[in-house]
């Protein structure tokens, strides 16, 4: 009987013990965070459109989460450097990534020595999605996307913001799915294709709409078709691809936030949740559509645009003998 006891007392003072240890963590995790600054890691050069939407979004989440937000610009290879760097980083909540379709979508089908993959990373939520856009310049004599569609016999050479962009990748599947036949010009980035199809050195491009309509409102390039499931907001004569060639077709330009695998699930669930009230903010509903751009989703349904994403573009890939240097 005492021998009884003292094993009964002997497991009770061990669960104490254990749930004494494990208390510091769980009020770290769910009533501390964050105790100190958050950085977003920007895997691309401060000054652009990716870099300005991460800095809406931590302004906004900043002041929910009561401790600033960071932004860190890591830019190399294609989004790819900044992006192992969070993948390495601890797993605490403190370094996020602001990942995109390029970097979560295509680049792990595209590189052979990538130092992550998707899996790599737990999805917060995207903060915002954007279609791409066929438009050509005034003097190609190309007025819709169905004058495109019966020009099989011309030589047309397309411009995007370079191999194995999502421009690029969006050109083929319009090609494998159209049966136009286009001459694929790649860029160092979308600024030197916009430049050289204003200038008439190229007939089309393929890049965001919301980087593209504003030079089709202003007179300068035609817009022929948007990529989204639904018309472009800002532009709804433009008709979509799919509407047009009857047939599945979507391409989108995203960006989200994740955090390195492992993350404590309370402070996974804390970001989520400020993430989506920043998300539904005026300020950032405002700026999205001044932008054409459209709110992003939860991080379910993130996680599910990230796997989707990452097949179809991986498939194009490989069908189309993408390659890099």
């Amino acid at each position: 009987m005492t021998h009884t006891l003292h094993a009964v007392r002997r497991r009770l003072l061990l669960a104490a013990a254990a749930l004494a240890a494990c208390a510091p963590l769980a009020g770290f995790a769910q009533g501390d965070y964050p105790a100190r600054p958050v950085t977003i890691v920007v895997p691309f050069p401060a000054g652009g459109p990716t870099d300005a939407s991460a800095r809406l979004y931590a302004k906004v989440m900043g002041e929910l989460l009561g401790k600033p937000i960071v932004i860190d610009n890591r830019a190399g290879a294609a989004g790819t450097v900044g992006s192992a760097y969070v993948a390495r980083a601890p797993a605490d909540g403190y370094t996020l990534l602001w990942g995109g379709t390029s970097t979560l979508a295509v680049a792990p089908g595209l590189y052979k020595n990538l130092k992550y993959d998707a899996q790599s990373f737990v999805p917060i939520g995207m903060a915002l999605r954007g279609p791409m856009m066929i438009a050509a310049n005034r003097g190609a004599g190309l007025n819709s996307l169905q004058d495109l569609l019966k020009a099989k016999d011309r030589s047309l050479s397309i411009g995007t913001a370079g191999n194995g962009s999502v421009g690029h990748l969006a050109t083929e599947l319009f090609m494998e799915t159209s049966g136009v036949k286009l001459t694929h010009v790649p860029y160092r980035g979308g600024g030197p294709a916009l430049t050289d199809v204003l200038g008439g050195q190229i007939q089309l491009i393929f890049d965001n709409a919301s980087q593209l309509y504003p030079y089709v409102k202003a007179g300068k390039l035609r817009a022929l078709a948007v990529t989204g499931a639904q018309p472009y907001a800002p532009g709804p004569e433009v008709p979509t691809v799919k509407s047009v060639l009857g047939k599945d077709f979507e391409a989108y330009s995203w960006f989200g936030l994740v955090a390195p695998q492992g993350t404590p699930q309370p402070v996974i669930d804390k970001l989520r949740e400020v993430m989506a009230k920043a998300a539904a903010s005026p300020e950032v509903r405002k700026e999205l559509e001044a932008q054409g751009l459209e709110p992003g989703v939860p991080a379910r349904e993130f996680e599910s645009v990230i796997t989707s994403d990452y097949r179809k573009w991986s498939g194009i890939i490989s069908r189309a003998h993408v390659q890099v240097e």
